[in-house]
């Protein structure tokens, strides 16, 4: 990867205008890893603007810089670089054709920019952005400390995943010496929730269902209304459905359109979701993964738990 860090920062010393563009539907990790980004370059006297398709959650509003992330790339930008995007479909604008440099950590990940640097072990792109931020000569402030620390925080569940080494944990570590706060980042990404955002899981969690080791739930957009839920997303429900002891594999079908449902998995080890959702051009990790899905609420459904029954009981070749 020496060689891609290498033009990485010859492009960033380049580049007085710098977009910095995560992933629709964000989670923390993209979200916490593009403001980083942003507020370091900007440290480097860069004019850097943070972009997000469809906004910014209500959720991230307390990461340092959030309130300055726009849904377009402004005019006379440079430089466009992705963070936590497995591909360029994956960044919902249509108008952006070239990415010069991409940050991410997903297996999954395309490879689509001119500089790619992917790193499938990293515990969170935010992880590989501290990684290398020496390298590329950027300062971790106090307020970039906090948004990498929010980063891995919540794509690790706060240090429960399985990709969590000791490098992960002295790495967080180190983001507190820099001024991170562990405890409100904790409570923000992982603890606290809004009274609808639970109304929200009681629509899903009053439809419930098991067939043997796989569980899920759905959400329609008459849940969204009946509750008014301002958000596309499943109030990260998919979460306390993958607590469930009895459940290898939960998921969660949220309908976003009358054709349109993203659907989430979470597995237990031994069972690759990744796998199925890419069946249905979707991606993600090993043990989490997501995909939105054309199709009405029931046939989405319908085909997605078939697939992911066949994942986690495959039929031998000998019909076993």
């Amino acid at each position: 990867m020496q060689a891609e860090v290498a033009r990485a920062k010859q492009l960033l010393d380049g580049a007085s205008r710098v977009a910095v563009v995560a992933h629709e539907r964000p989670d923390g990790d993209a979200v916490g890893s593009m403001l980083a980004l942003c507020l370091s370059l900007r440290e480097l006297g860069k004019q850097a603007h943070s972009v997000l398709a469809g906004g910014l959650p209500g959720r991230y509003a307390f990461m340092p810089g959030s309130a300055e992330v726009q849904r377009r790339i402004p005019e006379g930008v440079a430089l466009v670089i992705t963070v936590d995007a497995a591909d360029l479909g994956r960044l919902g604008l249509s108008d952006v054709r070239e990415v010069h440099i991409n940050f991410d950590h997903h297996p999954s990940n395309t490879r689509f920019a001119a500089v790619n640097l992917v790193d499938p072990a990293a515990a969170a792109t935010t992880a590989l952005l501290y990684r290398l931020a020496p390298e590329l000569g950027l300062p971790i402030t106090p307020a970039v400390a906090e948004n990498l620390l929010a980063g891995l925080v919540t794509d690790t569940i706060g240090f429960r995943t399985p990709n969590v080494t000791p490098e992960t944990l002295r790495l967080a570590a180190e983001l507190i010496e820099a001024g991170a706060n562990l405890e409100h980042v904790y409570r923000k990404g992982l603890v606290d929730r809004t009274y609808l955002a639970v109304r929200y899981w009681g629509q899903g969690l009053s439809k419930l269902e098991r067939q043997g080791d796989l569980i899920w739930t759905s959400l329609s957009l008459a849940d969204r209304k009946s509750v008014g839920y301002p958000g596309p997303d499943d109030a990260d429900l998919i979460e306390i459905l993958s607590a469930i002891q009895e459940a290898r594999v939960a998921v969660v079908f949220v309908e976003q359109s009358e054709r349109q449902v993203k659907v989430s998995w979470r597995a237990r080890p031994g069972i690759d979701v990744a796998a199925v959702a890419n069946q249905f051009n979707g991606g993600g990790h090993t043990l989490a993964a997501g995909a939105v899905v054309e199709g009405g609420l029931k046939e989405v459904m319908d085909r997605v738990l078939a697939a992911t029954a066949a994942a986690i009981h495959p039929v031998s070749g000998s019909g076993a």
